[in-house]
């Protein structure tokens, strides 16, 4: 009995610790994107100004 719960909660365990893994992924993700946005955003306003 206390075999199959150490199991359950090892798999839950991992299932939370993939998971938190890909939220951080993601959240990186996210401020690179947001940085690269914000760098390229004047060099696009001059760009798409002068159309």
């Amino acid at each position: 009995m206390l075999y199959t719960i150490g199991m359950i909660l090892a798999g839950l365990g991992a299932g939370v610790l993939i998971g938190a893994l890909t939220y951080v992924t993601l959240m990186l993700t996210g401020v690179i994107f947001s940085m690269f946005a914000f760098t390229a955003s004047p060099v696009l306003d001059k760009v798409f100004k002068e159309q």
